[in-house]
């Protein structure tokens, strides 16, 4: 009972976040404005310059291709769902597909592109631990098996999704509305352990393998710091904002996780009472969400145009409209011959010198 009064007395203080929700909703359309705008061109220039003749024989470029697709369907979906909600268009994707359909369709291609993003990082892991065994372990073909079986194993598990949704002009979650009948504290228990599973391990087991990267490069530069090759401390540097980006990666998604815990809260001791503070303390934290979600889609073709030299390298030819072939195999043979070459005798000293390839 004493809880009870506490609560109707905070639900009833003269506390006004009309002026913070504008804010967030001003931040929100905004900035997803703009991420949508760079983000859908960087992701087909992702999809094409990987999917080319050389590229597409590397397996990192399948996991590479996988995400920039699955965040490519997120951003045309948040794209259609933001023009709806400015009136821009008339019908909202919820009502069109159905809310359900529309639903596993975001929440899928986010879930994927978490997955997959964690499987480069394990296999990364894998090169810098084991670089003995790393040719033997992560091969193309158990690449492929492994991006199809995640896809299945999601798509299974967000096929219930389609079936206690449904669209509602006014609802106050964030994409649909649960069906009456359903027991809303076991679903959003269920999407508490979804985000756990599909957005916080994924994000933490990025920052792990950018850690055990970042320790290798350490490692090496004080073995070998009067006689660091230039390649060397370039891979240094590459290591230090590997790991800067995947903070940034597992910081962006984290207002997922706080979401639902603030929504499973509201339902378990709320649940009865309508407070307006919660609610608008719960647009608040959606907006924010929607914010560094959106951003967190729509920068990893810019991430990878920095970081590495030789997508660079494609990116400028292609955008140039340099469609020589023969000098692009060159290239790329050159690449493969000094590779091969740094290869052979750093197989025969210890594994942390064999990560510098």
């Amino acid at each position: 009972m004493n809880h009870n009064n506490t609560t109707l007395d905070i639900c009833d203080n003269d506390f006004t976040y009309d002026r913070f929700v504008l804010v967030s909703k001003i931040i929100w359309h905004t900035s997803g404005f703009i991420c949508f705008i760079i983000g859908i061109p960087g992701h087909i220039f992702h999809i094409i310059i990987l999917s080319n003749k050389t590229n597409r024989k590397e397996f990192t470029s399948l996991y590479f291709i996988t995400i920039s697709i699955c965040e490519l369907i997120f951003l045309i979906g948040a794209l259609w769902l933001w023009t709806a909600s400015m009136s821009l268009i008339k019908y909202d994707p919820r009502e069109v597909l159905s809310c359900g359909i529309f639903h596993c369709i975001i929440l899928g291609s986010t879930t994927l592109s978490n997955l997959y993003l964690a499987s480069i990082a394990i296999d990364r892991s894998i090169m810098i631990l084991c670089p003995m065994s790393y040719r033997s372990i992560v091969t193309r073909s158990r690449v492929i098996f492994r991006l199809i079986l995640i896809c299945l194993i999601v798509i299974l598990l967000l096929v219930p999704n389609y079936f206690y949704l449904h669209y509602n002009a006014k609802a106050t979650l964030f994409l649909c509305d649960f069906s009456s009948s359903n027991n809303h504290e076991r679903i959003h228990l269920l999407s508490l352990i979804h985000t756990i599973l599909f957005v916080s391990i994924p994000s933490l087991i990025v920052c792990i393998s950018s850690i055990i990267l970042l320790n290798n490069r350490c490692q090496h530069k004080r073995i070998h710091k009067k006689t660091l090759s230039l390649s060397a401390r370039r891979m240094h540097k590459r290591s230090i904002l590997t790991f800067l980006v995947s903070l940034w990666f597992f910081f962006s998604l984290l207002p997922a996780f706080v979401v639902e815990i603030f929504v499973l809260c509201d339902q378990y001791f709320y649940r009865d009472m309508h407070c307006l503070l919660r609610m608008k303390i719960y647009k608040i934290l959606l907006n924010c969400f929607l914010i560094l979600l959106a951003m967190n889609y729509s920068t990893k073709f810019y991430i990878h145009l920095i970081i590495s030299t030789s997508f660079r390298d494609d990116f400028i030819q292609f955008i140039s409209c340099q469609n020589n072939q023969n000098s692009l195999e060159s290239r790329r043979m050159n690449n493969k011959n000094n590779n091969e070459l740094r290869l052979l005798p750093l197989l025969n000293q210890n594994p942390t010198k064999a990560t510098e390839i």
